[in-house]
């Protein structure tokens, strides 16, 4: 037991090489095999059964692995400390990946409910409150094109007064046209032309 304890307290020692390690864990498992048939012979005697709360095999992370034994006789083959990290060896301490079932149709439409088509979206009001930023987004966005397509005019225009002006000039020669006789407007022109009067 004292020799089996030394060589595992050894075998953690990562810097040993890969040789040492794998001469290190067979020497191991050769004096577990021994201590193994020497508690067996102690039980065909009479004796306490040792066997029976016996160490269990991890791996890497700390569970318990089951290690298979091939030969039925006695404690399967078993690594320790550093020897679980050998090429090779690593491999037998991961678990298979899982085959994935196909999935029947009858698996796929049995899961499609409301929600699948989006009709639940907005029952837990996040789509509202994301909604409302994009919305808010587009708004600013739409406002700064609007501001950048601003119409940019090349000739002046009229403003209030002149604009005044015209309306009334308009109206007044309406009246005149509804009211005053065509010799009358003749008259007029000629009269302001006399004075120098432009409008």
């Amino acid at each position: 037991m004292r020799e089996i304890s030394r060589k595992v307290a050894e075998i953690q020692n990562e810097g040993l090489g890969e040789h040492r390690l794998r001469d290190l864990n067979d020497e191991i498992n050769k004096l577990l095999r021994e201590r193994w048939h020497w508690e067996r012979r102690i039980v065909e005697l009479g004796g306490p059964n040792y066997n029976r709360h016996g160490a269990k095999m991890t791996d890497l992370e700390g569970n318990i692995v089951d290690v298979p034994n091939t030969s039925g006789r006695g404690p399967g083959y078993r690594y320790f400390g550093a020897a679980k990290k050998l090429p090779g060896v690593r491999e037998l301490f991961e678990k298979p990946p899982e085959l994935r079932k196909r999935r029947t149709r009858y698996d796929i439409y049995k899961r499609i409910d409301a929600s699948y088509y989006g009709y639940r979206d907005e029952e837990d009001g996040v789509l509202e409150g994301l909604e409302r930023s994009a919305e808010g987004a587009m708004r600013r966005r739409k406002e700064e094109k609007e501001k950048e397509r601003e119409f940019v005019v090349h000739v002046p225009l009229p403003d209030e007064k002149e604009i005044e002006k015209m309306v009334l000039l308009k109206k007044k020669m309406e009246l005149l046209r509804e009211y005053a006789s065509e010799d009358l407007v003749e008259q007029e022109k000629e009269a302001k032309a006399m004075l120098n009067i432009h409008r």
